[in-house]
């Protein structure tokens, strides 16, 4: 009957070895007993009979034989021809053994139940870690790491089969580094035609400069009729400059997302590209620029869902006529986000407000978010970010929000759902903070006192009315700060008892110390632990 399945393979493997085991043990005796053999050192006698002792093919070491090699000193023992034949049946046997091992251990390898699961299944797996953030991909490099497409070809045979027949694995090109050696054109042929992610960060090396990112555009550009997202970020105005005048005149048909960062330079430098992607590109939904101008009112600056504004200086910085204009051109926009500098508000000059009804995420920061809140009318938003707050800007932003009626109408965020403060020094919050935004599920505080927000969950700041929680609604909490482990638990442990239960708790790595502290709140609440927050999203 053949043998049908690896763990067959396997017991005949085994039943071989041992049949080599049993013939090895009778050599071993018959070398024993010969009277050359007795007359060898003691030492080579016990390590004979240590090695002896074999119960059953375990995989080890522990049936290796080390006998006395006869020497040629004429003083020394000798062994008789015979026993030297038998010598040199054994050393043939253990080889055979060797080789028999080196298979078993190969063959058990596919034992591991991830080695076992179908292509249909690792398939989606690999596609998911694709898509995680890639690190560097130096080709040929002993120490630095390999891009993740590389690392699960590498692991059998099957799975590097499933890696090169898989396009999408090869989509996701990023290049932090200034000789990606052949990682590019193995990406670009490997993908086969689907659409592809180009990420190129300078910021990681000086060597990645102007004339070098030139050159890297030289071998993508052939195949920009496949870009589906393409996103710079420089500390060098020049090299903007190189990636402008490369796509001033380009056709990207599937680009989606395209993102221009200027970040990180010395000073408040700024870029101006006067057009850019004027050959068309139909299918742009998303644009992120960093100290970075383009004309805002034409193409490809439409139908977008989501915009990205951030650090726009003394030239770049938008008019609110401007602004408007950028808004008016994408009615659907979803997600809108305005972060350090973006928009010249006048003092003293009041504007039209601005109706974006089908907003979704909004962020905001600098010096006008109080005032920027207030002029966008946003009935549908769900996520709302305030970064960057000095405490007077949050008293204002408070201020200016009109409490809701009873009926739940009347407030300025009707359907907010998530709330997350970045790097904010506030004020202690109030019980009208909370009344003005009633319908929170979702908070995150990264940096912004969170002891303050603490207490304000505590029973004792119950509103005197109707002896409600602060925000009753509220079932995540992200807590990436300092954080009072006994208020916290308090905060947590009442909130069950008044039958307004967190769900879920996201802390900062020091809590994972003390797994003790954690396992009390996990009596109570789902308890997840961070090592690190982006805030650069």
């Amino acid at each position: 009957m053949g043998l049908t399945t690896i763990r067959d393979i396997i017991a005949e493997l085994n039943r071989q070895a041992a049949e080599h085991q049993a013939h090895r043990l009778l050599l071993i005796k018959q070398i024993t007993t010969d009277p050359t053999y007795q007359a060898s050192p003691a030492r080579e006698v016990k390590r004979l009979q240590e090695s002896s002792h074999w119960n059953g093919y375990s995989g080890s070491d522990s049936w290796r034989v080390f006998l006395n090699i006869p020497s040629t000193d004429v003083n020394s023992p000798q062994f008789s021809p015979a026993v030297s034949a038998l010598v040199n049946q054994v050393h043939s046997n253990e080889a055979s053994l060797s080789c028999i091992r080196a298979r078993i251990d190969a063959l058990s390898t596919f034992l591991h139940p991830v080695l076992r699961l179908p292509p249909e299944v690792l398939v989606p797996i690999f596609k998911l870690g694709s898509r995680m953030p890639q690190d560097d991909p130096i080709l040929g490099s002993s120490t630095g790491p390999r891009p993740f497409p590389l690392v699960v070809a590498a692991v059998s045979r099957q799975w590097r089969e499933i890696a090169i027949k898989t396009p999408d694995l090869w989509t996701n090109i990023t290049i932090r580094h200034p000789r990606p050696y052949g990682w590019i054109p193995l990406c670009l042929e490997r993908s086969r035609g689907q659409p592809i992610d180009i990420t190129i960060d300078c910021r990681c090396s000086n060597l990645l400069t102007g004339p070098m990112v030139d050159h890297l555009l030289s071998v993508f550009m052939p195949h920009i009729h496949r870009w589906r997202r393409f996103a710079l970020t420089s500390s060098d105005p020049a090299t903007i400059y190189v990636v402008g005048a490369r796509l001033a005149d380009a056709h990207a048909p599937m680009l989606r997302h395209l993102q221009l960062s200027l970040n990180g330079s010395s000073g408040n430098q700024e870029v101006i590209l006067h057009k850019i992607l004027q050959g068309g590109a139909e299918a742009l939904t998303s644009v992120r620029f960093d100290s970075l101008a383009t004309p805002w009112d034409s193409a490809p600056l439409v139908n977008l869902t989501t915009l990205d504004l951030r650090w726009l200086w003394l030239q770049t910085r938008l008019h609110y006529e401007q602004f408007r204009h950028v808004l008016s051109a994408s009615p659907n926009i979803r997600a809108l986000i305005l972060r350090g500098t973006y928009i010249n508000l006048h003092t003293g000059r009041a504007y039209p407000p601005l109706s974006i009804p089908t907003l979704r995420y909004l962020e905001i920061s600098g010096d006008h978010v109080c005032r920027m809140s207030s002029l966008l009318i946003t009935p549908s938003l769900k996520e709302l970010a305030l970064a960057n707050l000095d405490e007077t800007e949050f008293r204002e932003f408070v201020a200016s929000l009109p409490l809701p009626n009873a009926d739940g109408s009347g407030g300025r965020y009707p359907s907010l759902q998530s709330l997350s403060l970045l790097n904010a020094s506030m004020c202690t919050p109030t019980k009208r903070f909370t009344r003005a935004l009633p319908t929170i599920t979702h908070l995150t505080v990264i940096n912004s006192a969170t002891s303050k927000f603490l207490q304000l969950f505590r029973k004792e700041h119950a509103d005197t009315e109707d002896n409600e929680l602060s925000w009753p609604h509220l079932r995540k909490l992200t807590l990436v700060d300092e954080v009072d482990y006994f208020l916290l638990y308090g905060v947590v442990r009442e909130r069950a008892a008044l039958d307004a239960p967190l769900e879920r708790i996201v802390l900062n790595a020091p809590f994972i110390h003390d797994e003790s502290l954690v396992a009390t709140l996990e009596k109570f609440v789902e308890v997840d632990i961070v090592k690190g927050v982006d805030l650069d999203h």
